[in-house]
C-alpha cells in the first residue's frame, strides 16, 4: 500500500481541514475566503506555468504545499458559503418580528404523538414595514384535519421561533443537528393557516416523495404484521420515523441497526445484484456503457426514492463512480473511489462531516476494507460454509473495531452480540431485498406481489425473532459508555499505528504505538487529579423542576424533582461525563415550606431548592450558556428558568 497511489485521500483530508477549522475563522469576512483562494491560486498557477516554460520541475516543495493550503481555502470559502449567517436575507439574521409569513411545503406529514409536522420553506414574511422576500426551513406542527401536501403554498399568522439551545452540558444539541439540516426555527400552528395556492419548486423532489409515500401505502396493505411492515419501510425506504421503541431498541441492542439505514450494504446489494447476470467485462464497449449507464440510473433513482441520505447518497456516488471507471474496462482503486465520493459530497454540502450517518457510513467502509482481510487471515476454515460465516463475521469485527468510538461518543452504548446479529441480519437484509425491491416494482401485480410480499414478511419476521431473542440475552447491551473527543482521536491513532506495525512489520510503527500509549496514560493521569481535585455545585432549573448535583472528587452528592425521562437525556449525560464513581442522594430536610439540602460538607451552606443560593464572594460562579462555561457575578438570580449554574468552591 503506497499512499501516493491515493491522491483523493490527500485531497479531501486538506478540505475537511478547511471545513472544521472554519467555526474558528468565522470572524472574518465571508470574502476573505475567495480572495485568499484567488492569490493562493494565482501563485501555484505561476509556479506551474515557469516550470513548464524552463521544461525543469523547480519549487518541489512549494507546489504541494500551495496545493494543499488552496483546498483548505476552498473548505473555509463553501463552509463560509454555507452559513446561514452569511444569508443577509435568512430568518435567522431578521431583528424585527414577523407577524406572518407565506411558506412552501416540502415535504409530507409526519404524524407526532400530539400534532403533525411538516417542513416549511419560507418565501415571504410580513413585517411593520410590509411584505418582504426571506429565507429559511422551519419544521411546523399543526392539527389540521386535511394535513399539508408538498408542494402547497401556505399562508400561517404569528412568528416562528428559534430552536432553544442546550440548556443543560452534554445534553443532545437539538439546534445545532437541525442548523446543519437547514432548519434554524419551528412553529406551532394547530390550525391558524391558509392555502392560497400551489407551487411545483422542486419537481424532482416532490415526485420521489409522492412516489415514496404511494409505495409505504402499498407495503401497508401487502404486509399485514405491524411491526414488519415498519422494518419494511426502514430497510426498504430508509423511513425510520415511524418505527416503535421497541423495534429500534431490539435493533440497536442486537447491534443490527445498520440493516435498517439504508446505506451502502443495500446499494451494494442492488448493484451486485445485475453483476449475477451480466458481466460487464466481457461486454463490448458500447453494451457496457450502456450497461453500466442503466445500473447508474436505478441507483440513483433508488437513492432518490429512499430520500438521499448521507450514506446512502455515499454509497451512489462511489458506485457510480466505479462504474465510470469500469466502463474503460478498469479496476478503478477503492480508496480513490471513497475519497472522491465524499470529495464531491462535501463541495455540495460541507456540514455533511458532521453528520453522523455521513461518519458511520465511510469509517465503516474504510474500517471493512482496511482490517477484514487482516481478520480473515487470522483462520482458515476448512469447509465453504464456515468460511462463509467467518467472512460476515469478520466484516462485522472490522467495522465495529472502525466505529466503535463513533458509537459511544453519540449513542454511549456497546452491542455485545453484534457477531451474533450479523450472521443473520446481513444474510436477511439481502434476502428482503431480493424479495422486497421487485415487490414494490410489481405491487400492482395480483399473484406475483402476493408471492413477492408474503416472502419479505416471512423474511422480516425471521429476523425479528433472532434479533428479539439477541435482546433478551443476559449483558446484551453495554450502556453509559461516555468517551470525550481527545479519547475518540486517541482510540483512531493508536489503532493506525496497530495496523501499520502489523501491516509494514517496521519497528518504528511499534515504537510509535508505545508512544502514543504512554501518552494516553499520561492524559489519563492528569484528568484523574483533576477529577480528584474538584469541588463544585451544578444547579439546574428547568420547568419540570430542579436538580442539584455536588461533586467532590469523584463523588457525587444529587438531588432531583425531574422525572425519570426528563433526568435521562438532561442529567444523566453530564452525570456519567463527568465520570461519577461514587453516587449518594443528598439528605433533604422539610422546614416550613422549603425543602433544605443538607451537604456532606459542613463548611457549605444549607441550601433550599426554591430560593437563591447564598455563598462566599471568592466562591467562582458560572452559568452555561452557548455551548460553553461563562463566569457570572454573585448578584445574578438563579432564578431563571431554564438555566444551569456551577459554583466552584
Amino acid at each position: 500500500m503506497i499512499f501516493s497511489e491515493f491522491p483523493f485521500l490527500r485531497y479531501v483530508f486538506f478540505l475537511i481541514l478547511g471545513i472544521i477549522a472554519y467555526p474558528y475563522l468565522a470572524f472574518f469576512p465571508p470574502s476573505s475566503w475567495i480572495y485568499g483562494l484567488a492569490f493562493f491560486f494565482m501563485v501555484y498557477s505561476f509556479l506551474i506555468w515557469s516550470n513548464k516554460i524552463k521544461k525543469v520541475y523547480l519549487h518541489k516543495v512549494w507546489i504541494p504545499v500551495l496545493a494543499a493550503i488552496q483546498l483548505v481555502f476552498l473548505g473555509l470559502f463553501l463552509t463560509g458559503k454555507n452559513d446561514l449567517r452569511n444569508r443577509e436575507a435568512h430568518i435567522v439574521n431578521l431583528e424585527k418580528p414577523i407577524l406572518a409569513y407565506m411558506a412552501l411545503v416540502l415535504d409530507q406529514d409526519e404524524p407526532k404523538p400530539n400534532s403533525i409536522a411538516n417542513r416549511l420553506k419560507i418565501k415571504r414574511i410580513l413585517t411593520d414595514e410590509g411584505w418582504v422576500r426571506s429565507d429559511g426551513e422551519i419544521i411546523a406542527y399543526h392539527r389540521s384535519e386535511e394535513g399539508m401536501k408538498s408542494g402547497e403554498v401556505i399562508l400561517v399568522k404569528g412568528s416562528p421561533e428559534e430552536i432553544a439551545a442546550p440548556t443543560v452540558p452534554f445534553e443532545f444539541d437539538y439546534r445545532t443537528f437541525m442548523r446543519r439540516q437547514k432548519i434554524t426555527h419551528q412553529h406551532f400552528v394547530g390550525t391558524d393557516f391558509a392555502r392560497i395556492g400551489f407551487f411545483n419548486e422542486y419537481p424532482v423532489h416532490q415526485f420521489f416523495a409522492k412516489v415514496r409515500a404511494s409505495v409505504m401505502g402499498k407495503l401497508d396493505q401487502k404486509i399485514h404484521n405491524p411491526q414488519a411492515a415498519q422494518v419494511a419501510k426502514a430497510l426498504l425506504l430508509g423511513q425510520k420515523k415511524n418505527l416503535e421503541k421497541e423495534v429500534s431498541e431490539a435493533y440497536a441492542t442486537a447491534g443490527a441497526m445498520h440493516i435498517l439505514a439504508v446505506s451502502g450494504l443495500h446499494v451494494g446489494i442492488i448493484y451486485g445484484f445485475f453483476f449475477l447476470f451480466i458481466k460487464p467485462y466481457r461486454l463490448k464497449k458500447v453494451k457496457r456503457i450502456g450497461y453500466l449507464s442503466f445500473i447508474i440510473v436505478l441507483i440513483w433513482v433508488y437513492a432518490l426514492l429512499t430520500g438521499m441520505s448521507p450514506s446512502v447518497m455515499r454509497a451512489a456516488t462511489m458506485f457510480t463512480l466505479m462504474a465510470l471507471a469500469q466502463m474503460k474496462s478498469r479496476s478503478p482503486s477503492i480508496f480513490n473511489a471513497i475519497a472522491l465520493s465524499a470529495f464531491v459530497l462535501l463541495v455540495f454540502d460541507p456540514d455533511l462531516i458532521y453528520s453522523v450517518g455521513f461518519q458511520l457510513s465511510y469509517v465503516a467502509l474504510i474500517g471493512i476494507i482496511v482490517f477484514q482481510p487482516l481478520i480473515v487471515r487470522l483462520w482458515i476454515p476448512k469447509y465453504p460454509a464456515v468460511e462463509y460465516l467467518w467472512q460476515i463475521t469478520a466484516v462485522g469485527i472490522a467495522a465495529q473495531l472502525a466505529t466503535f468510538p463513533i458509537s459511544a461518543y453519540y449513542f454511549h452504548t456497546f452491542p455485545v452480540y453484534f457477531m451474533i446479529s450479523n450472521l443473520i441480519a446481513i444474510p436477511g437484509a439481502f434476502l428482503i431485498m431480493c424479495f422486497g425491491v421487485p415487490m414494490m416494482l410489481l405491487a400492482d401485480v395480483p399473484l406475483i406481489s402476493q408471492f413477492l410480499s408474503l416472502m419479505t414478511e416471512y423474511c422480516i419476521l425471521s429476523v425479528n425473532l433472532v434479533v428479539f431473542w439477541i435482546q433478551d440475552l443476559p449483558y446484551s447491551r453495554v450502556r453509559e459508555i461516555y468517551l470525550p473527543g481527545w479519547k475518540v482521536f486517541m482510540y483512531w491513532i493508536l489503532l493506525s499505528l496497530v495496523f501499520m506495525a502489523f501491516y509494514f512489520r517496521k519497528k518504528h510503527f511499534s515504537f510509535m504505538t508505545v508512544g502514543a500509549l504512554t501518552l494516553f496514560l499520561v492524559l489519563r493521569l492528569v484528568f484523574f487529579f483533576q477529577d480528584n481535585s474538584r469541588n463544585e455545585l451544578v444547579f439546574v432549573r428547568l420547568p419540570q423542576g430542579v436538580t442539584v448535583d455536588y461533586w467532590k472528587g469523584n463523588s457525587l452528592y444529587h438531588y432531583s424533582e425531574l422525572d425519570d425521562k426528563t433526568l435521562g437525556y438532561k442529567i444523566i449525560p453530564y452525570r456519567s461525563r463527568s465520570g461519577a464513581k461514587k453516587i449518594y442522594p443528598l439528605v433533604a430536610l422539610s422546614y416550613s415550606s422549603d425543602l433544605i439540602l443538607a451537604f456532606p460538607n459542613q463548611k457549605m451552606p444549607t441550601f433550599s431548592p426554591g430560593l437563591d443560593l447564598e455563598f462566599k464572594r471568592e466562591d467562582a460562579r458560572m452559568v452555561w450558556k452557548n455551548g460553553q462555561w461563562i463566569s457570572v457575578g454573585n448578584a445574578d438570580s438563579l432564578q431563571q428558568i431554564p438555566s444551569t449554574h456551577k459554583i466552584l468552591f
